[in-house]
Protein backbone atom coordinates (compact mmCIF):
# COMPACT_ATOMS: atom_id res chain seq x y z
CA UNK A 1 0.00 0.00 0.00
CA UNK A 2 1.50 3.47 -1.31
CA UNK A 3 1.33 6.42 0.74
CA UNK A 4 -0.05 9.46 -0.57
CA UNK A 5 0.67 12.92 -0.05
CA UNK A 6 -3.20 13.83 0.52
CA UNK A 7 -3.69 11.26 2.69
CA UNK A 8 -0.18 12.55 5.14
CA UNK A 9 -2.03 15.76 5.01
CA UNK A 10 -5.01 15.03 6.49
CA UNK A 11 -3.94 13.16 9.36
CA UNK A 12 -1.75 16.04 9.88
CA UNK A 13 -4.30 18.50 10.20
CA UNK A 14 -6.53 16.33 12.15
CA UNK A 15 -3.44 15.85 14.72
CA UNK A 16 -2.54 19.30 14.52
CA UNK A 17 -6.01 20.74 14.76
CA UNK A 18 -6.41 20.02 18.57
CA UNK A 19 -3.34 21.88 19.29
CA UNK A 20 -4.44 25.03 17.96
CA UNK A 21 -6.79 25.23 20.67
CA UNK A 22 -4.76 24.00 23.24
CA UNK A 23 -4.44 27.49 24.88
CA UNK A 24 -4.59 31.19 23.95
CA UNK A 25 -1.22 32.43 24.33
CA UNK A 26 1.07 31.55 21.11
CA UNK A 27 4.60 32.58 19.94
CA UNK A 28 5.91 32.45 16.22
CA UNK A 29 9.75 32.51 15.76
CA UNK A 30 11.64 32.61 12.11
CA UNK A 31 15.17 31.48 11.06
CA UNK A 32 17.16 30.06 8.90
CA UNK A 33 20.94 30.07 7.15
CA UNK A 34 22.43 29.99 3.98
CA UNK A 35 25.65 28.43 2.82
CA UNK A 36 28.54 28.00 0.19
CA UNK A 37 31.57 25.88 -0.20
CA UNK A 38 33.89 23.79 -2.23
CA UNK A 39 33.86 20.41 -2.13
CA UNK A 40 36.19 16.88 -3.55
CA UNK A 41 34.57 13.83 -3.81
CA UNK A 42 37.21 10.79 -5.05
CA UNK A 43 34.10 8.69 -6.05
CA UNK A 44 30.78 10.07 -7.63
CA UNK A 45 27.77 8.39 -7.36
CA UNK A 46 23.90 8.63 -7.29
CA UNK A 47 23.23 5.22 -5.39
CA UNK A 48 19.59 5.69 -5.67
CA UNK A 49 20.09 4.90 -8.97
CA UNK A 50 23.15 1.84 -8.65
CA UNK A 51 25.26 4.80 -10.36
CA UNK A 52 28.86 4.29 -9.19
CA UNK A 53 31.41 5.48 -11.11
CA UNK A 54 35.43 5.66 -9.97
CA UNK A 55 35.74 9.20 -11.23
CA UNK A 56 36.56 11.80 -8.89
CA UNK A 57 35.80 15.54 -9.21
CA UNK A 58 35.35 19.41 -7.54
CA UNK A 59 32.83 21.36 -7.64
CA UNK A 60 30.94 24.04 -5.38
CA UNK A 61 27.71 23.76 -2.72
CA UNK A 62 25.10 26.30 -2.30
CA UNK A 63 22.25 25.92 0.18
CA UNK A 64 19.51 27.43 2.12
CA UNK A 65 17.02 26.49 5.35
CA UNK A 66 13.98 28.66 6.30
CA UNK A 67 12.40 27.21 9.53
CA UNK A 68 9.27 28.55 11.33
CA UNK A 69 8.25 27.34 14.76
CA UNK A 70 4.75 28.21 16.64
CA UNK A 71 4.64 27.80 20.25
CA UNK A 72 1.54 27.60 20.84
CA UNK A 73 1.63 27.04 24.29
CA UNK A 74 4.47 26.11 26.34
CA UNK A 75 3.33 22.50 25.79
CA UNK A 76 2.54 22.97 22.44
CA UNK A 77 4.34 23.39 19.33
CA UNK A 78 4.42 23.32 15.45
CA UNK A 79 7.73 23.58 13.72
CA UNK A 80 8.17 23.91 9.61
CA UNK A 81 11.14 23.83 7.36
CA UNK A 82 12.16 23.91 4.12
CA UNK A 83 15.58 23.45 2.76
CA UNK A 84 17.42 23.71 -0.77
CA UNK A 85 20.62 21.96 -1.45
CA UNK A 86 22.64 22.40 -4.60
CA UNK A 87 25.88 20.31 -5.85
CA UNK A 88 27.60 21.15 -9.00
CA UNK A 89 30.80 19.69 -10.47
CA UNK A 90 33.50 21.37 -12.56
CA UNK A 91 33.66 17.92 -15.49
CA UNK A 92 30.93 15.54 -14.42
CA UNK A 93 27.58 17.32 -14.51
CA UNK A 94 25.58 14.38 -15.07
CA UNK A 95 26.03 14.28 -10.75
CA UNK A 96 24.74 17.48 -10.60
CA UNK A 97 22.37 17.32 -7.97
CA UNK A 98 19.56 19.41 -6.64
CA UNK A 99 17.71 18.27 -3.15
CA UNK A 100 14.76 20.10 -1.78
CA UNK A 101 13.29 18.89 1.37
CA UNK A 102 10.46 20.19 2.98
CA UNK A 103 8.85 18.84 7.04
CA UNK A 104 6.25 19.54 9.05
CA UNK A 105 6.45 18.67 13.17
CA UNK A 106 4.19 18.72 15.82
CA UNK A 107 4.27 17.97 19.42
CA UNK A 108 2.73 18.04 22.91
CA UNK A 109 4.82 17.55 26.28
CA UNK A 110 2.80 15.80 29.43
CA UNK A 111 4.49 16.07 32.71
CA UNK A 112 7.35 13.71 31.82
CA UNK A 113 6.70 12.91 27.94
CA UNK A 114 6.93 14.35 24.57
CA UNK A 115 4.83 12.99 21.52
CA UNK A 116 5.30 14.17 18.38
CA UNK A 117 3.87 13.78 14.80
CA UNK A 118 6.40 14.54 11.92
CA UNK A 119 5.65 14.45 7.69
CA UNK A 120 8.85 14.94 6.15
CA UNK A 121 9.27 14.99 1.98
CA UNK A 122 12.39 14.88 -0.24
CA UNK A 123 12.43 15.69 -4.13
CA UNK A 124 16.25 14.83 -5.54
CA UNK A 125 16.51 15.96 -9.23
CA UNK A 126 19.56 15.12 -11.57
CA UNK A 127 20.54 17.44 -15.04
CA UNK A 128 17.99 14.65 -16.73
CA UNK A 129 15.03 15.76 -14.34
CA UNK A 130 13.56 14.48 -11.29
CA UNK A 131 14.47 11.16 -10.22
CA UNK A 132 12.92 10.31 -7.00
CA UNK A 133 10.12 11.76 -4.42
CA UNK A 134 10.45 10.56 -1.30
CA UNK A 135 7.70 11.20 2.04
CA UNK A 136 7.64 9.42 5.57
CA UNK A 137 5.25 9.96 8.11
CA UNK A 138 6.71 9.41 11.51
CA UNK A 139 5.60 9.03 15.32
CA UNK A 140 7.79 9.39 17.97
CA UNK A 141 7.71 9.82 21.59
CA UNK A 142 11.13 11.55 23.91
CA UNK A 143 11.66 11.27 27.51
CA UNK A 144 14.55 12.39 30.26
CA UNK A 145 15.73 9.33 32.20
CA UNK A 146 18.32 12.01 33.48
CA UNK A 147 18.67 15.44 33.41
CA UNK A 148 21.47 15.06 31.07
CA UNK A 149 20.08 11.68 29.63
CA UNK A 150 17.31 11.82 27.13
CA UNK A 151 15.36 9.33 25.16
CA UNK A 152 13.38 9.07 21.58
CA UNK A 153 12.16 6.52 20.25
CA UNK A 154 10.01 6.90 16.53
CA UNK A 155 8.04 4.36 14.05
CA UNK A 156 7.94 5.67 10.53
CA UNK A 157 6.05 4.73 7.50
CA UNK A 158 7.97 5.87 4.12
CA UNK A 159 7.41 5.99 0.29
CA UNK A 160 9.39 6.09 -2.41
CA UNK A 161 8.46 6.81 -6.04
CA UNK A 162 11.20 6.76 -9.25
CA UNK A 163 10.63 8.71 -11.85
CA UNK A 164 11.84 6.04 -14.18
CA UNK A 165 12.86 3.20 -12.85
CA UNK A 166 9.43 2.40 -11.41
CA UNK A 167 10.39 -1.13 -10.59
CA UNK A 168 12.80 0.91 -7.51
CA UNK A 169 8.99 2.27 -6.09
CA UNK A 170 8.41 0.83 -2.72
CA UNK A 171 6.93 0.91 0.49
CA UNK A 172 8.26 0.59 4.46
CA UNK A 173 8.30 0.36 7.61
CA UNK A 174 11.02 1.44 9.85
CA UNK A 175 11.52 1.82 14.11
CA UNK A 176 14.34 3.74 15.76
CA UNK A 177 15.77 4.94 19.35
CA UNK A 178 18.20 7.43 19.91
CA UNK A 179 20.21 8.23 23.34
CA UNK A 180 21.53 11.99 24.12
CA UNK A 181 23.49 12.06 27.06
CA UNK A 182 25.12 15.58 27.67
CA UNK A 183 27.92 16.78 29.95
CA UNK A 184 30.22 19.44 30.36
CA UNK A 185 27.31 21.43 31.13
CA UNK A 186 25.90 20.31 27.97
CA UNK A 187 28.96 21.33 25.95
CA UNK A 188 29.40 18.07 25.20
CA UNK A 189 26.84 15.61 23.85
CA UNK A 190 27.28 11.79 22.61
CA UNK A 191 24.67 10.35 20.46
CA UNK A 192 23.70 6.58 19.92
CA UNK A 193 20.89 5.62 17.50
CA UNK A 194 19.53 2.13 16.81
CA UNK A 195 16.84 1.50 13.77
CA UNK A 196 15.58 -1.55 11.87
CA UNK A 197 13.67 -1.57 8.94
CA UNK A 198 11.68 -3.20 6.46
CA UNK A 199 11.41 -2.30 2.86
CA UNK A 200 9.39 -3.94 0.04
CA UNK A 201 9.72 -2.40 -3.65
CA UNK A 202 7.65 -3.32 -6.96
CA UNK A 203 10.47 -5.72 -8.13
CA UNK A 204 11.28 -8.30 -5.32
CA UNK A 205 15.17 -8.03 -6.11
CA UNK A 206 14.70 -4.77 -4.35
CA UNK A 207 13.15 -6.04 -1.37
CA UNK A 208 15.32 -6.02 1.95
CA UNK A 209 15.08 -5.54 5.66
CA UNK A 210 18.21 -3.68 7.31
CA UNK A 211 19.56 -2.30 10.62
CA UNK A 212 21.71 0.33 11.70
CA UNK A 213 23.82 1.72 14.21
CA UNK A 214 24.34 5.35 14.41
CA UNK A 215 27.10 7.07 16.65
CA UNK A 216 28.52 10.82 17.25
CA UNK A 217 29.87 13.05 19.93
CA UNK A 218 29.96 16.70 19.21
CA UNK A 219 31.98 19.34 21.79
CA UNK A 220 31.79 23.17 22.10
CA UNK A 221 34.81 25.34 22.56
CA UNK A 222 36.28 28.56 22.73
CA UNK A 223 39.97 29.03 20.45
CA UNK A 224 41.65 32.26 19.92
CA UNK A 225 38.49 34.07 21.21
CA UNK A 226 36.64 32.67 18.93
CA UNK A 227 33.37 29.75 19.59
CA UNK A 228 33.67 26.27 17.89
CA UNK A 229 32.44 23.08 17.35
CA UNK A 230 33.70 20.25 16.77
CA UNK A 231 32.25 16.37 15.78
CA UNK A 232 32.87 13.11 14.96
CA UNK A 233 30.67 10.29 14.00
CA UNK A 234 30.21 6.53 12.59
CA UNK A 235 27.78 5.25 10.96
CA UNK A 236 26.76 1.61 10.34
CA UNK A 237 23.97 0.14 7.91
CA UNK A 238 23.13 -3.52 7.08
CA UNK A 239 20.96 -4.75 4.31
CA UNK A 240 19.38 -7.91 3.80
CA UNK A 241 17.94 -8.06 0.25
CA UNK A 242 15.84 -10.96 -1.14
CA UNK A 243 17.57 -13.49 -3.28
CA UNK A 244 15.98 -13.49 -6.54
CA UNK A 245 16.25 -16.28 -9.36
CA UNK A 246 16.90 -14.19 -13.15
CA UNK A 247 17.43 -15.91 -16.81
CA UNK A 248 20.19 -14.47 -18.64
CA UNK A 249 21.75 -16.13 -21.89
CA UNK A 250 19.43 -19.09 -21.58
CA UNK A 251 21.17 -20.09 -17.75
CA UNK A 252 19.72 -19.62 -14.66
CA UNK A 253 21.11 -17.99 -11.69
CA UNK A 254 20.31 -15.94 -7.96
CA UNK A 255 21.07 -12.44 -7.60
CA UNK A 256 22.42 -10.97 -4.19
CA UNK A 257 22.83 -7.92 -3.22
CA UNK A 258 23.40 -7.68 0.45
CA UNK A 259 24.88 -4.22 1.25
CA UNK A 260 27.05 -3.41 4.20
CA UNK A 261 27.75 0.22 4.41
CA UNK A 262 30.13 2.22 7.15
CA UNK A 263 30.67 5.90 7.35
CA UNK A 264 33.14 8.50 9.26
CA UNK A 265 32.41 11.62 9.19
CA UNK A 266 34.14 14.42 11.15
CA UNK A 267 33.76 18.48 11.41
CA UNK A 268 34.86 21.51 12.74
CA UNK A 269 33.02 24.70 12.35
CA UNK A 270 34.19 27.90 13.75
CA UNK A 271 32.49 31.00 14.16
CA UNK A 272 33.96 34.37 13.04
CA UNK A 273 31.42 36.40 13.51
CA UNK A 274 27.95 36.04 15.67
CA UNK A 275 26.12 34.52 13.01
CA UNK A 276 28.90 34.09 10.24
CA UNK A 277 30.89 30.25 10.76
CA UNK A 278 33.70 28.46 8.31
CA UNK A 279 32.55 24.68 8.23
CA UNK A 280 35.03 22.42 7.50
CA UNK A 281 34.15 18.79 6.93
CA UNK A 282 35.57 15.08 5.67
CA UNK A 283 34.50 12.12 4.88
CA UNK A 284 35.09 8.07 4.47
CA UNK A 285 32.52 5.88 3.15
CA UNK A 286 33.48 2.15 2.42
CA UNK A 287 30.72 0.56 0.96
CA UNK A 288 30.33 -3.45 0.22
CA UNK A 289 27.94 -5.39 -1.74
CA UNK A 290 27.64 -8.74 -3.04
CA UNK A 291 27.23 -7.32 -6.60
CA UNK A 292 31.13 -5.96 -7.45
CA UNK A 293 29.97 -2.82 -9.12
CA UNK A 294 28.52 -1.62 -5.94
CA UNK A 295 31.64 -2.37 -3.67
CA UNK A 296 33.59 1.22 -3.71
CA UNK A 297 35.20 3.59 -1.39
CA UNK A 298 34.39 7.57 -1.07
CA UNK A 299 36.29 10.14 0.25
CA UNK A 300 34.56 13.20 0.46
CA UNK A 301 35.59 16.81 2.00
CA UNK A 302 34.18 20.57 1.99
CA UNK A 303 34.91 23.52 3.16
CA UNK A 304 32.42 26.65 3.42
CA UNK A 305 30.84 29.53 4.88
CA UNK A 306 27.50 29.37 6.96
CA UNK A 307 25.30 32.24 7.77
CA UNK A 308 22.66 32.08 10.20
CA UNK A 309 19.37 34.72 10.71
Amino acid sequence: MKISIRNITCVLVCATSSLVFAGNQSEFNLSGEVEAGLTHNSALSVDELDDVSNQSDNGHTLGGMLQGKWQINPKAQITSRYAYNQQRYNEYSQYDLDLHQFSLDSSYKFSQVELGLRFDGAKARLPAGTFLDFQQLSVYVGKFLQPETFLRGSLNLKNKAFTELTQRDATGFNASADLFHFMNNAKTMLLIGLSAEKESAEDNQFNYWGMGLNTKLTHKFDIFGLSSKVGLGWRYQYKDYDSVEVSEFQARYNLERDEIRQVIQANWEMFILNNLSIVTELEHGNYKSKMENLSYQQNVASLGLNYSF
